[in-house]
């Protein structure tokens, strides 16, 4: 496979660790509220709904490292005849997929006692019970192939949360950054009600606004923003408008918030966890604390830093695979939200910015615990 946990081959754990604490810049007066930071992080059910990490001894110990409950990992990215890159493009090889869910719950396997393959809220609350890790499996985009019966073979598989597009067109309806914004295809539709009735949580984190709001509109179960910000605050073409944000908290939905530098803001300069934390006020603000998780997008040891990697990287993530808009620039990652502590991190600001105790933890991951039961069961 060629994703995006290859990129660890451009360099050592250091370097993909120089944004840690040390780096968050005012996180000098975070300080003092990391221990009751550490106490809560230790008490919640913590789920980042996208995260990556290599399936190895390194990223086993990230893993476990993280405390995360469960992470959400993307599977298929590429099957290996396929050209470098296609991961990004429309179709996403239905081999690669199957092959990827296989090789996943061959390592959960491989590691019992310290992973958990998670297919429902159930799942979660033992793997917190027991002090594991719970592995979530999603598509990044509709392995459908134009038959509604590969969902049904996908969910046998594992798979439990599923974006209709990724950034361009498919069968279904259109990615954020086709020229176009259609909605849902008539094949969409079915494909939305299929997920309902089989409990694969809908998400459009990557699709065009017009293909959000039908989502959001014909499913039955609370749809999904998995990884993506507020577009109030910062105008990537991922990012969501206020009125898709309360059309999905008005179906019950959760929108996970994402540590794409370039995503988190519009300014030529490092991403900061304060400007991270603005987006979190936003959707508070317009939708309440139900509405709202994490859904990094990264590896969860962090995105690569060093210099020396500066051309590999923005290679890695520019044309052809990624439009212009997409903005890339070096570093690509949050400071202070860097490296497997991120979330961590973030609790201490959300303590700093006066968020109480039990909206805290529907924030680490009580509001995703309580979709995934609505969705998946």
């Amino acid at each position: 496979m060629f994703d995006r946990r290859e990129l660890l081959r451009f360099g050592g754990s250091a370097a993909l660790l120089a944004w840690a604490l040390p780096a968050l810049g005012k996180a000098a007066d975070l300080a003092p509220l990391m221990k009751d930071a550490e106490d809560l992080y230790k008490e919640a059910i913590v789920i980042d709904l996208l995260a990556d990490e290599r399936r190895d001894a390194e990223g086993l110990r990230y893993i476990q490292e993280s405390g995360y409950t469960v992470m959400s990992t993307t599977l298929g990215t590429r099957s290996p005849e396929s050209p470098q890159g296609s991961h990004m493009l429309n179709a996403w090889p239905r081999d690669g997929l199957i092959a990827d869910c296989i090789a996943w719950q061959g390592f959960i396997d491989d590691h019992q006692d310290k992973l958990l393959h998670v297919t429902s809220a159930a799942d979660i609350r033992r793997a917190k019970a027991e002090g594991k890790n719970g592995i979530l499996l999603n598509s990044q985009n509709c392995p459908a192939d134009g038959k509604l019966e590969n969902i049904d073979l996908f969910h046998e598989l594992g798979i439990r949360q599923m974006q209709l597009t990724y950034n361009e067109r498919n069968l279904l309806g259109d990615g954020a950054t086709e020229r176009t914004n259609s909605g849902l295809s008539d094949f969409g539709v079915a494909v939305v009600e299929r997920m309902n009735e089989l409990g694969i949580m809908v998400d459009t984190s990557h699709s065009a606004w017009a293909t959000c709001a039908d989502a959001i509109k014909f499913s039955k179960k609370p749809p999904i923003f998995s990884h993506t910000e507020c577009h109030a605050i910062s105008q990537h073409p991922r990012n969501k408008p206020d009125e898709l944000i309360k059309a999905l908290a008005a179906k019950g939905g959760v929108m996970g918030l994402t540590t794409v530098g370039p995503m988190v803001t519009n300014d030529p300069i490092p991403a900061t966890m304060d400007r991270f934390l603005d987006h979190v006020d936003h959707v508070v603000k317009l939708v309440g604390v139900n509405h709202v998780g994490f859904g990094t997008d990264t590896l969860i040891r962090g995105w690569p830093t060093d210099p020396k990697l500066k051309k590999e990287t923005l290679a890695f993530y520019g044309e052809p695979y990624f439009k212009d808009s997409y903005r890339f620039r070096y570093p690509m990652g949050t400071e202070g939200m860097n490296d497997q502590h991120k979330i961590k991190y973030a609790t201490g600001g959300l303590i700093r910015r006066g968020y109480k105790r039990d909206d805290i933890l529907k924030i680490l991951g009580g509001n995703w615990l309580r979709v995934i039961g609505e969705v998946v069961g």
